[in-house]
C-alpha cells in the first residue's frame, strides 16, 4: 500500500512540473521573445533614431534648394522656379494635343439662341363685332391675395370681392374680346369645349402657375373650337367677374361663356 501511495505522489509531482514548464515556455514566447519582434529585427536606440531623422531633414533641404530655371520665350515672360518633383510634368509649350484659340472657329449661323425674347401680342382694335376689347394688362393690373382655407361665409366672400377694383367689375356680364393663349381642358370629337385663356404660355410650356387674374375659364357654346396652342387666339363672349368657388375653395375670379374664337390672321 505504501509503495502505491508513493507512486501516486510522484506522478502528481511530475504532472505539476510539466505544467509549470509549459506555462514558463508560453510566457517566454509571448512577453520576452514573441515571433513578431523576431521578424521585425532588432530595435533601434534613441541615438540611432535621431541620426536617421537628421539625415532625412538634410535630404529634404537639399532637394528644396534645387530648382530648374524656366526662362520665358520671345514674349518676355518672367522666369519660373520649378521644384524637382515637377520636372516630369510637361509644360504647356511641350504639349501637342492642346487646342489653340486660332483653331476654334465660331460661325454665327450654327448658334442656337436659348433665351428667346418675350413676344408681344399684336394690339387689337377697341371693338370687334360689338365685343369690347379687354387685355390682360388691364385684368391683371391689381394684386389679389388668394386664401388657402375654404370660404364658408358671405363675410369672407365680400372681403375677397373687395380686392377687385371697380374698373374691372364694370366688365361683368358684358360682351368682351380678349387675346391670349389656349389651354384645352375638355375635348369632344376633336373640338375644345372647355378651356383656359391665359396671359402667356408660361403654364403650358414651362409649368409656371400664373396669378389668379391672369387666366379666364371659358365654356364654349355649340360644338366647340379648334385646338390652337402654338399661337395667340382671340375669344369673344360674355365675361363674368367675381369669385368662382368649387367645394368652398377659390379657383378663379374670371369666367366666360364663349361665343366664338378668331385668330390673329382673321383680324
Amino acid at each position: 500500500m505504501r509503495k502505491q501511495k508513493d507512486i501516486a505522489v510522484w506522478k502528481w509531482i511530475a504532472l505539476k512540473a510539466v505544467v509549470l514548464v509549459l506555462v514558463c515556455l508560453a510566457a517566454y514566447l509571448v512577453f520576452i521573445n514573441p515571433p513578431v519582434r523576431q521578424a521585425e529585427g532588432p530595435l533601434l536606440t534613441r541615438d540611432e533614431l535621431d541620426g536617421q531623422s537628421d539625415a532625412i531633414i538634410e535630404l529634404a533641404n537639399a532637394e528644396s534648394e534645387q530648382v530648374i530655371e524656366v526662362t520665358g520665350s520671345e514674349t518676355n515672360q518672367p522666369s519660373v522656379s520649378v521644384p524637382p518633383l515637377l520636372e516630369k510634368i510637361p509644360l504647356p509649350s511641350e504639349t501637342t494635343n492642346l487646342i489653340t484659340l486660332e483653331e476654334i472657329t465660331v460661325t454665327g449661323t450654327n448658334l442656337i439662341e436659348l433665351a428667346q425674347p418675350i413676344v408681344e401680342l399684336p394690339p387689337l382694335p377697341d371693338e370687334i363685332d360689338g365685343y369690347k376689347t379687354v387685355t390682360f394688362d388691364k385684368l391683371a393690373s391689381f394684386g389679389y391675395e388668394v386664401p388657402l382655407d375654404p370660404v364658408t361665409n358671405k363675410v369672407e366672400l365680400a372681403k375677397l370681392n373687395s380686392q377687385i377694383p371697380e374698373g374691372i367689375k364694370k366688365f361683368n356680364e358684358k360682351p368682351v374680346a380678349i387675346q391670349g393663349f389656349m389651354l384645352p381642358l375638355k375635348v369632344e370629337q376633336g373640338k375644345v369645349t372647355e378651356l383656359l385663356i391665359m396671359r402667356d404660355q408660361s403654364m403650358c410650356c414651362f409649368g409656371t402657375v400664373p396669378k389668379i387674374n391672369e387666366w379666364i375659364s371659358i365654356k364654349m357654346e355649340g360644338d366647340g373650337v379648334e385646338p390652337i396652342m402654338d399661337q395667340a387666339v382671340t375669344l369673344m363672349g360674355q365675361l363674368k367677374v367675381g369669385e368662382v368657388l368649387e367645394n368652398d375653395y377659390l379657383v378663379g375670379i374670371y369666367e366666360m361663356l364663349g361665343d366664338r374664337m378668331i385668330g390673329p390672321l382673321d383680324l
